[in-house]
């Protein structure tokens, strides 16, 4: 007699469920019983509880959500994850529009809302096939190696008086001391405008020296050696 789901193969039992003839291969004995993996399959599926299907009402709901930085991942159980999204999003508006840096809020503001959006959704995807779901931070798992900033404390420096001077120069050109010192605004905006190009040079003559400095330093340990 041939096996059910191995026609090439002799079987040498029947199984308990569906009496149908099995290969050693397919058999698996429970509590003494023959069972084959289909019988197997079937009972198992069958005691799963059935999968609970989003309404449209809830699609849309969370859809709504989704569009505010961290509330989807809220309304998932996520708090501290959308916690630090809401505050991120909206701290950097408050910060920046206090410190009069106002064009810094969409280099920050529209990247984080896409990654809330779109992780939202995929995170949604993950809980409906069962995974589980960890409130992990926001930077626990870093996208980039900050490490060399925070060492580095000439580049932290750098980009902290950078960031005040733009900070100073958004006030002081709402100011009054803009008219005294500028009859003409031509010279003002000129000055401004290449105030951002010679820093760029400036920075870049700067890497060039560095890379000359450490290149012949690579030299010299060479030779000595």
């Amino acid at each position: 007699m041939k096996c059910k789901y191995h026609p090439n193969a002799e079987a040498q039992a029947l199984c308990e469920k569906c009496r149908n003839p099995i290969c050693p291969e397919c058999t698996l004995q429970i509590d003494g019983q023959n069972l084959c993996h289909q019988c197997i399959q079937k009972n198992l599926f069958s005691e799963l509880p059935p999968k609970n299907k989003s309404s449209l009402s809830e699609k849309f709901i969370f859809f709504c959500t989704s569009l505010i930085p961290g509330a989807a991942h809220m309304q998932m159980g996520l708090m501290r994850r959308g916690l630090q999204l809401m505050i991120l999003a909206l701290g950097v508006c408050v910060i920046a529009d206090y410190i009069n840096l106002d064009f810094f809020i969409p280099l920050i503001v529209i990247p984080t809302w896409f990654f809330s959006f779109f992780e939202s959704h995929s995170l949604k995807r993950r809980m409906a096939e069962g995974q589980l779901l960890c409130d992990h931070d926001l930077f626990e798992q870093q996208m980039f190696d900050y490490s060399l900033l925070f060492k580095n404390r000439r580049i932290l420096g750098i980009i902290i008086t950078v960031l005040g001077f733009l900070s100073l120069l958004r006030v002081i050109e709402n100011s009054d001391l803009v008219r005294l010192l500028f009859r003409n605004w031509d010279y003002y905006y000129m000055l401004k405008s290449s105030l951002i190009p010679i820093l760029l040079i400036l920075s870049g003559i700067y890497l060039i020296v560095k890379a000359r400095q450490n290149q012949k330093t690579n030299i010299d340990i060479s030779d000595d050696q």
